[in-house]
């Protein structure tokens, strides 16, 4: 788990949530998965518990409706020469061989010091005695620490034990949208990080990819561009592109007749397309192996060409050149209105919806507000109905509505979000308040205050509370329009 939730419950809450928890794993989640990827938000990437950066990363935003760049022809041309197939850089085969690996560590994990012969991350880095490694040339690691929620990444990793060393690394929070400094690689030329762009098995199987992913092309340019923060090239030509550069499978291509799961890796490349992230072969998709692949049906990817992609200018995403944070182009963003009828509120800081504790029991006064994975629910969808001085909210599983807990003389930091049957006190009367590209701060009419995360936490199951208004992403919300 990322972070501790910090929430005071009571025995009865335990043996509920315990059980509610039960249900929600072995029930919930798998007849759900497949309904959550034609909604209208997308279920945040996660690995272990951690989810891979915020909701808002450039990573994790659609580009399907963006423009097509300037230069895209000429990049798709120079890009054909040598190679205008799209291919699988991953298939059948063990976690080492088939693609690129992926460790998940521990917290408790020891950590070694990594010596660089070109430049990285001091460190140090928790490194397992069976670490898996990319094969070939490259000799790629990545460590995720799922306690701490962070990615590291290594290129060219030797060594065993203590001793340690590699061409280059890198380090990230993953619930940070910080890049690394502008002229500083990674473990990629592009000084990117790998894991988010990566296509993985179970993602597939799901049902969608709600993230951008990695690709390489022969010949670059000498040159980058948000939110690449390095380039591996001598080229200077227009005609090739920047290390960053985004490209997308064009919306009129038909994928009606491929394999459902190559269908689910096309809709993924036109709603949040590829970024260019490296030197090699030219529209060369990076995976991870596993032994669930048919790379018969993954074959069905080469009858792709690269004709069939464009390129995207997402420079309108870019809110600060040093954050991977993207002001998203969805239809929801920039507005300053609450949707009417039944919508989802979904956090700013991890992407998850405000859910009601209990799941589809929870029907009772007094039932807590949590953080959740969206699920489609309907202890995750609220009405708000204007009433005076700000909204009623209520809970559709439930029919009762969003209250601060003891009242409304409630108001200290710290108290919880409840449901409770209308009474009309302020306590019970919210405010929503814009702060930027459609969020908004929820507040309750009695204290004035905002209702938050406890704790900036990203994990399921952190309470949902009111706390002084600071700006925080874990204050900010966005309302969906519920299906």
């Amino acid at each position: 788990m990322c972070q501790k939730a910090h929430r005071p419950w009571g025995r009865s809450e335990v043996n509920f949530w315990i059980k509610e928890t039960t249900i929600r794993f072995s029930i919930a989640i798998p007849a759900i998965f497949a309904a959550c990827s034609a909604s209208l938000f997308a279920q945040l990437p996660s690995i272990g518990g951690c989810t891979v950066f915020p909701a808002n990363n450039v990573w994790n935003t659609r580009i399907d409706k963006l423009p097509v760049d300037a230069n895209s022809a000429a990049y798709v041309a120079s890009a054909n020469a040598t190679n205008n197939k799209l291919h699988p850089d991953f298939g059948h085969g063990t976690i080492v061989t088939g693609g690129m690996p992926y460790n998940l560590v521990p917290g408790t994990q020891p950590k070694y010091p990594v010596s660089f012969y070109y430049s990285g991350d001091p460190g140090p880095y928790p490194i397992p005695s069976d670490v898996n490694i990319e094969q070939g040339s490259d000799r790629h690691a990545i460590l995720i620490d799922t306690t701490n929620c962070v990615l590291y990444e290594l290129f060219n990793l030797t060594g065993s034990g203590s001793s340690w060393s590699a061409g280059s690394g890198a380090i990230w929070k993953l619930n940070s949208n910080a890049l690394r400094a502008d002229g500083y690689e990674s473990a990629d030329a592009a000084g990117l990080p790998i894991f988010p762009g990566l296509v993985r098995y179970d993602e597939v199987s799901a049902g969608h990819i709600n993230h951008a992913l990695r690709f390489t092309i022969d010949h670059t340019r000498g040159a980058h561009i948000w939110p690449a923060r390095s380039s591996a090239s001598s080229l200077t030509g227009d005609q090739y592109p920047p290390m960053g550069q985004r490209f997308r499978l064009k919306a009129s291509y038909d994928i009606s007749g491929f394999p459902a799961p190559v269908q689910v890796i096309l809709t993924a490349l036109k709603e949040y397309g590829m970024i260019l992230a490296d030197n090699g072969t030219s529209w060369h998709l990076s995976g991870v192996g596993d032994l669930n692949w048919d790379d018969d049906t993954m074959h069905a990817l080469t009858q792709v060409t690269g004709d069939n992609f464009e390129a995207v200018d997402e420079s309108s995403l870019m809110v600060d050149p040093n954050s991977a944070e993207a002001s998203g182009s969805d239809s929801s963003s920039g507005s300053s209105e609450v949707p009417t009828g039944w919508v989802y509120v979904i956090s700013k800081l991890s992407g998850k919806c405000l859910d009601m504790t209990g799941g589809a029991g929870a029907t009772f006064n007094g039932d807590p507000a949590q953080q959740w994975s969206c699920l489609n629910t309907a202890n995750q969808t609220f009405e708000f109905s204007s009433v005076t001085g700000g909204y009623e909210v209520t809970v559709k599983g439930s029919g009762l509505q969003l209250d601060i807990r003891g009242g409304p003389s409630a108001t200290g930091d710290g108290v919880v979000l409840q449901q409770w049957k209308w009474v009309g006190g302020t306590n019970q009367i919210f405010n929503a308040v814009p702060t930027s590209n459609g969020y908004f701060n929820i507040k309750p009419e009695n204290s004035g205050l905002c209702v938050e995360v406890a704790g900036a936490s990203v994990n399921n199951g952190a309470r949902v509370q009111q706390n002084a208004c600071t700006g925080d992403d874990n204050q900010q919300w966005k309302f969906v329009p519920a299906q």
